[in-house]
């Protein structure tokens, strides 16, 4: 698991401008909750359903046909985690912040340049794949 900075970062509604369907504190707690989510490694606990189904219309992704398939496509290795956080860091955030979240995007890609999640799940994955292929070449 990489080692993710936890100065706990907080997003206020303030930050947010409300859509047609949701208040500015509902994309601060869909917000803080990616926060959440992505520090602690990506633990399935804190992937709920509300969670998934925000995710999974945000950042261009498409809705999976369920959330376990969400899940199994980004969240259960280090490849796919890594292939996950830069999806999401290269998004280009189309839309208006009054008609989609794209202004929760924005301020969550700012969020991992700053602390740097995208490289330290590129080093964490280097050093897995250097393990394997030690213990491949050990165990021949």
């Amino acid at each position: 698991m990489a080692t993710i900075r936890n100065d706990s970062v907080t997003f206020t509604a303030s930050q947010f401008t409300p859509t047609q369907w949701d208040n500015a504190d509902d994309k601060a707690w869909f917000a803080n909750q990616f926060v959440r989510f992505v520090e602690s490694g990506f633990e399935q606990k804190h992937f709920s359903d509300r969670f998934y189904r925000r995710l999974s219309n945000t950042f261009g992704h498409i809705a999976h046909y369920n959330r376990l398939g969400f899940w199994e496509t980004f969240f259960t290795t280090t490849e796919d985690k890594l292939r996950f956080l830069e999806i999401t860091l290269n998004h280009p955030c189309y839309g208006d912040p009054e008609w989609t979240y794209s202004d929760v995007e924005r301020a969550l890609k700012s969020w991992l340049t700053d602390e740097g999640t995208v490289e330290a799940f590129r080093q964490n994955e280097a050093s897995e794949r250097a393990q394997y292929e030690r213990l491949r070449v050990k165990f021949q």
